[in-house]
């Protein structure tokens, strides 16, 4: 799990958005992004450590997806309008972690979703992205 947050870290500065980790909030306070500042704010204290990577993720794809919100925006595994886009880019995100040594055979929505404390009413998202990701690189490496 370091290892992903430190890609998505790295990636956040990349995109030119700043990134703070803290522990010094409580453990249900959400973690934030601020689009208007491109910043995003990681809770490490939050109650569900496996979401860590998930939350941090959507946090950045509120400010990749290009929403504008003239407020923060906490953290919430929403499944309509702007939080089920970030939602869904988070997923992408953190996809490829998942994907790395598993062929398709080997791909599960179920477990992938509690590797990352998916909130289970995001499973058709789920099933939806993984199926993509996995037909994208399974035709990839057809025509290589």
């Amino acid at each position: 799990m370091d290892e992903i947050l430190t890609d998505l870290a790295n990636f956040a500065l990349e995109n030119k958005i700043s990134f703070m980790a803290t522990s010094k909030l409580g453990p249900n306070t959400p973690s934030a992004s601020d689009t208007e500042a491109r910043s995003v704010v990681l809770n490490l204290n939050w109650h569900i450590k496996k979401q860590l990577a998930f939350q941090l993720a959507h946090e950045i794809a509120h400010i990749i997806n290009g929403d504008v919100s003239n407020q923060v925006l906490y953290f919430t595994p929403g499944k309509t309008g702007i939080e089920l886009e970030a939602n869904r880019t988070a997923i992408k995100l953190v996809m490829p972690y998942y994907l790395r040594d598993r062929r398709a055979d080997q791909v599960n929505p179920v477990e992938f979703m509690n590797i990352f404390a998916i909130p289970s009413h995001l499973a058709s998202t789920v099933k939806s992205e993984l199926r993509k990701a996995c037909y994208s690189r399974d035709a990839e490496l057809i025509t290589d």
